[in-house]
């Protein structure tokens, strides 16, 4: 993601900043605990830790979309609500950003999360596909690149955060940064997410450049068509007024379904606790443009949308 991009084109450098990529336990935990002071992850991970009191808090969106629910290519489920009285795989845990994301793909189209479908925890993909083959379970969540990559010609697509029109004006995952270091290093905190915004665009406007990259640097395996297609589909670099709006919308959501449990907490208390805003689209260096798939009122950068977008043909959505 735009964060790690940022360390190998030397953005963070460029500004003074000592910062190295490192790979460990989830962001909730090493960010929030101040083990790292910054990184990307889902909203659907990171929102009800932070409304739980976890020393975090959003200062940039990453992109859109990268999961689905899936089904087998000859099933009968045709449409979401084909998908009730059935059961749906998930790989987190119950509660956590697969079952958030299912809710809210759910509830999109008429469906209640709560009461028409069941959910099942399968920690492994492949034994996923292994249960959705044996009929134990009937859809499943899966990342858009891991169908991809595997099972493209097998499964079909039935709703979607990455491709369905209804999802293309939220942003799917977020950069969250410890709460104390935004307060004591407020100017430090400033460069690490411009460095991080000029990453995000980077990744946009140059994307195989960036995919390659990756590449270089032992971040992706796999056939290279296939995660340019998926690069591709996901809008770096967007504004933040469009991730704003976008977390007013998914703290609405999640308070009416439940999953924001505490009954305290009104929208604007969630985007108090989740959105610090430390460095404004309009203070980013003359050049910076954005690529929101939907315009938000009052932007302050100019939109540069991604003119191949990519497709996944065959996916049926």
């Amino acid at each position: 993601s735009a964060k790690y991009m940022a360390e190998v084109q030397g953005y963070y450098e460029e500004y003074g900043i000592n910062a190295t990529y490192m790979e460990g336990d989830s962001v909730v935990q090493t960010v929030g605990t101040g083990q790292c002071l910054w990184g990307t992850d889902h909203i659907a991970t990171m929102l009800v830790p932070v409304t739980n009191g976890v020393n975090m808090s959003f200062v940039t969106g990453a992109h859109i979309g990268c999961k689905s629910i899936y089904v087998p290519k000859d099933s009968d489920i045709k449409s979401v609500e084909d998908l009730k009285g059935k059961t749906i795989a998930i790989h987190d845990g119950i509660g956590n950003s697969d079952q958030n994301i299912c809710y809210r793909l759910l509830d999109e189209y008429g469906v209640d999360p709560t009461k028409d479908v069941e959910f099942s925890d399968i920690a492994d993909s492949a034994a996923t596909v292994a249960a959705l083959e044996s009929g134990e379970v009937d859809a499943s969540i899966f990342s858009d690149y891991f169908v991809l990559a595997n099972y493209k010609d097998d499964m079909r697509m039935i709703c979607s955060i990455t491709y369905s029109p209804e999802f293309q004006d939220e942003a799917c995952c977020v950069t969250a940064m410890n709460n104390d270091f935004i307060k004591e290093n407020p100017v430090h905190a400033k460069y690490v997410v411009m460095a991080i915004k000029r990453a995000g665009q980077f990744n946009r406007l140059h994307s195989e450049e960036a995919v390659q990259a990756m590449y270089d640097t032992d971040k992706m395996t796999g056939e290279k068509e296939n995660q340019q297609v998926f690069w591709d589909s996901l809008n770096f670099g967007l504004s933040d007024k469009f991730t704003e709006n976008a977390l007013r919308e998914i703290a609405e959501d999640y308070i009416r379904l439940g999953i924001i449990t505490n009954k305290d907490l009104s929208v604007d208390d969630v985007m108090d606790m989740a959105w610090s805003e430390v460095c404004p689209d309009e203070e980013m260096p003359e050049g910076y443009t954005v690529a929101d798939p939907v315009e938000p009122e009052g932007a302050t950068v100019p939109i540069e949308r991604n003119e191949n977008p990519a497709k996944m043909d065959g996916f049926g959505l």
